[in-house]
């Protein structure tokens, strides 16, 4: 299962992480985008995938203090932050999960999951009867 939190959203999965059994946490992914809360894959939260996204200029990322650690030490390698450029500039806009700069991110996880979970043989079937069936109407 993935999870996708944004903003605030991503302090409401940290709080209702705590409601969930070790079992059922390793069956989610956690993607956050621009959270509030950074989260982690620990013994406590041991999370099948947990990824963190935060634009350099996003205001939130200067209140959550693991965020702000990772971006001030370079944490080259670590697998659970990733820090987008600005591409608009303007931190409110940035920050928006689907302005431009989190939309690249969300594309990047959509081709991601779509390479891991869906073989080559299942999505040309699925072009071909999308075509088939464009043809029909």
């Amino acid at each position: 299962m993935i999870h996708i939190a944004h903003s605030q959203g991503a302090l409401v999965t940290a709080l209702a992480a705590k409601q969930l059994s070790p079992l059922e946490m390793n069956q989610i992914e956690v993607l956050a985008f621009g959270g509030a809360a950074a989260l982690r894959r620990t013994t406590q939260t041991p999370f099948h995938r947990c990824i963190n996204y935060y634009a350099v200029n996003d205001p939130l990322l200067w209140v959550v203090p693991s965020a702000e650690q990772a971006l001030r030490s370079g944490f080259v390698g670590d697998n659970e932050f990733c820090f987008l450029a600005p591409r608009d500039g303007d931190p409110i806009a940035d920050h928006h999960l689907l302005g431009p700069t989190y939309a690249q991110a969300l594309s990047w996880e959509g081709q991601r999951f779509q390479q891991q979970h869906q073989n080559v043989a299942f999505r040309s079937s699925r072009c071909l009867v999308l075509f088939f069936v464009a043809l029909l109407h």
